[in-house]
């Protein structure tokens, strides 16, 4: 016949059992901060920046070979403009030769070799077209009255011609340039004072412009029979948003919306998206 154990006897080996629990899990902790304190950057993915106090320093082992390109690695050699590219050609004619030192022939002979060619890419002194129009006022012979000539409305509401305009708006919306440092280079570079305003403006009347296409490509990828979809966060005014993208073989789209959610796909795709 079993004994079974006193009230006293099973208290105690329930306490016993979870003192042992606690130090089991105790040493797991314990160890686990002691793995955490023996990370560093040459044993982990944690930057060198973040080593604790006292790490001595990953040492690279120094490259036996030497600095450029290895032997037996293709060239990368410089592509030429085609001719009809070339702006101008400067001509560099040998006068005389320099074996018995006669004088040259002026034009190529047939015994000549191919000309040699190497093109420098430079920009031309960048100063924008400024166009004034002026008005005018003239007055009548027979009755005295003073005319005066009107700027059309259609040329007073832009300042910015449309070939800046493209240009100063993909620095900002394509390249990411901040508006700040898009008016420094439009003075510096093209000498063209422009408002910090104005270029807000300006991607402004851009967005309008491309709306028509966007919504062309937007479009597009709903009637796709496969497209791509993704999304990421992304900052708008400081606030957090989620920009979504969706490909095909041939177009990719971009829509900000403020949520994460199937809203968000639905705005880019639709509703009645039956690709896959």
């Amino acid at each position: 016949m079993d004994v079974l154990p006193c009230p006293g006897c099973q208290e105690r080996d329930a306490r016993i059992a979870e003192l042992e629990r606690q130090v089991a899990q105790q040493q797991q902790e314990l160890a686990n901060l002691e793995a955490r304190l023996n990370t560093n950057s040459a044993n982990s993915s944690t930057p060198p920046s973040a080593n604790p106090l006292g790490t001595p320093k990953n040492k690279k082992k120094k490259s036996k070979r030497k600095r450029g390109g290895q032997p037996g690695h293709p060239p990368h050699l410089k592509q030429l403009l085609p001719p009809d590219r070339v702006t101008r050609a400067v001509p560099i004619i040998p006068e005389a030769c320099s074996g018995c030192h006669a004088a040259l022939p002026t034009e190529p002979g047939p015994n000549d070799s191919e000309i040699k060619r190497f093109q420098v890419i430079e920009l031309p002194p960048i100063l924008v077209e400024v166009v004034e129009y002026q008005a005018h006022t003239r007055t009548c012979t027979c009755c005295g009255k003073v005319n005066q000539a009107t700027i059309p409305a259609d040329i007073r509401e832009h300042s910015i011609g449309p070939r800046l305009t493209g240009t100063l708006s993909y620095l900002t919306g394509n390249l990411g340039l901040s508006k700040r440092n898009v008016e420094e280079l439009a003075e510096d570079v093209f000498r063209a004072p422009i408002a910090l305003g104005t270029i807000a403006n300006l991607e402004q009347e851009v967005s309008v412009a491309l709306e028509a296409s966007h919504q062309q490509a937007r479009e597009a990828v709903r009637q796709a029979e496969v497209a791509f979809a993704d999304e990421t966060s992304w900052k708008l005014w400081g606030k957090l948003c989620w920009l979504w993208a969706v490909a095909t073989t041939t177009i990719a789209v971009f829509v900000i919306y403020p949520k994460r959610s199937a809203l968000g796909f639905a705005a880019i795709l639709g509703t009645t998206f039956d690709g896959s």
